[in-house]
């Protein structure tokens, strides 16, 4: 197998440069509706307002759901290493299929079983979202990576987007939550059926030994203490300007007169229509120029939202911006820790879920900052500190080793 020099070979694995469709269809297939089904906590409010509950307890519901990602994300690797990655993404699917079941009762046996059903489907998206890329790590040459990790994150981002609105459908069609969380939980058997049938197809093709996939301290100061860091850090910021502009979109549509929902729309139209129309042909590009340009771009959209007075002209194209530079950008940055960390002899397994780590924490953190911002000086003050955010993701995707090393490799 001829790889670019600087990269890890494995001379007695031929790893394959694409996966066949009878195995990449139902894997994203399965993505989408484990997203699909994660996405079905913006339903919660609606639903427990439908039941005679507080709808406001929908914030306690994902906070508990918030606190079992990041513990399931912190064992996930650990549970892989003795039952495999697909038999745990099935399961995960089934656990997620259990938390919509409990979503479905709780008009019955109360807010209890919302709770748990909170910390299932965190615990339950915590185990796909870490292994599923490790799967793709173990099966395809570096080159290949990062066209199945934007295919991927397509699938996901998908299954997001159309949650609310496929779920508002499902509850004007049977007229009751319920049954909506019961179709969803039907969908992540089917998923974790799919995920089965795809470890029997893979059980023929080469694959990396599963090694050193658990979390432990000494590998991730290992990672952390490498060139690695660098794409994992930027992946870090870079979440916050995502999870910014998300959470506190509202407040920024209103200060201009706009929707929020033209954002929200544009967004995923945008984002999933690149990811699965330039899948096949990212991979061509040398990923540092890449890293950079989509920085940059992302930039550009944030300042073009900052300086918008109000049209909405202006506020969709900043927004197709913003949507093609962040869109890219997780699948570009992962490649590029992965195939960084396999270079260097350290565990791509680990590298990838570090990686996400790093992106949890900038989803999850910056949020609280921004609230602080906008509560202080405004929303332009929170839009102003994420547009120096990303700036420095420019200036360090520029300057660094890591980013210079991938300025021409195609990788």
């Amino acid at each position: 197998m001829k790889v670019a020099p600087g990269f890890a070979t494995h001379p007695d694995i031929d790893l394959a440069e694409r996966l066949s469709l009878r195995i990449l269809v139902p894997y994203l297939f399965a993505s989408m509706t484990l997203a699909l089904a994660y996405g079905s906590s913006f339903l919660l409010a609606d639903a427990l307002r439908a039941t005679g509950f507080p709808p406001a307890s929908a914030g306690t519901v994902i906070g508990i759901g918030t606190v079992a990602t990041l513990t399931g994300s912190l064992i996930a690797g650990r549970l892989a290493e003795r039952m495999g990655i697909l038999p745990m993404i099935a399961g995960a699917a089934t656990v997620m299929a259990l938390a919509m079941g409990c979503f479905s009762r709780v008009g019955v046996h109360g807010m209890p079983m919302a709770y748990v059903g909170g910390l299932l489907l965190g615990f339950g998206w915590a185990v796909f979202y870490m292994l599923a890329p490790i799967q793709i790590i173990q099966c395809l040459q570096p080159k290949a990576r990062i066209e199945a990790f934007t295919l991927l994150s397509g699938a996901q981002m998908l299954g997001m987007g159309l949650a609310a609105p496929l779920g508002h459908a499902l509850v004007r069609q049977f007229g009751s939550p319920t049954l909506t969380f019961g179709v969803f939980a039907a969908l992540c058997v089917v998923a974790a059926g799919f995920m089965l049938r795809v470890k029997h197809h893979l059980s023929q093709h080469p694959q990396l030994p599963l090694k050193t996939v658990a979390l432990t301290t000494s590998a991730v100061m290992q990672v952390l203490s490498s060139k690695t860091a660098w794409p994992i850090a930027l992946m870090g910021i870079s979440a916050c300007s995502f999870t910014g502009l998300s959470t506190f979109q509202s407040l920024y549509a209103q200060s201009r007169g706009l929707s929020a929902d033209l954002f929200f729309i544009t967004f995923t139209i945008t984002t999933v229509l690149l990811r699965f129309t330039v899948a096949s042909s990212i991979g061509k590009l040398p990923l540092g120029r890449l890293a950079v340009s989509l920085f940059v771009i992302t930039f550009v959209g944030i300042g073009l939202l900052l300086a918008n007075p109000g049209s909405a002209s202006i506020y969709i194209v900043a927004t197709v911006l913003f949507a093609t530079g962040y869109g890219l950008t997780y699948a570009t940055l992962n490649a590029m820790a992965v195939n960084v960390a396999e270079s260097l002899g350290i565990s791509a397994a680990v590298a990838s879920q570090v990686f996400t780590l790093g992106y949890f924490a900038g989803a999850f953190g910056f949020p609280f900052v921004a609230g602080r911002l906008v509560a202080a000086s405004g929303i332009d003050a929170a839009i102003v500190t994420m547009l120096c955010l990303v700036g420095f993701n420019v200036l360090a995707a520029a300057i660094a080793p890591t980013f210079r090393t991938f300025r021409t490799l195609k990788r």
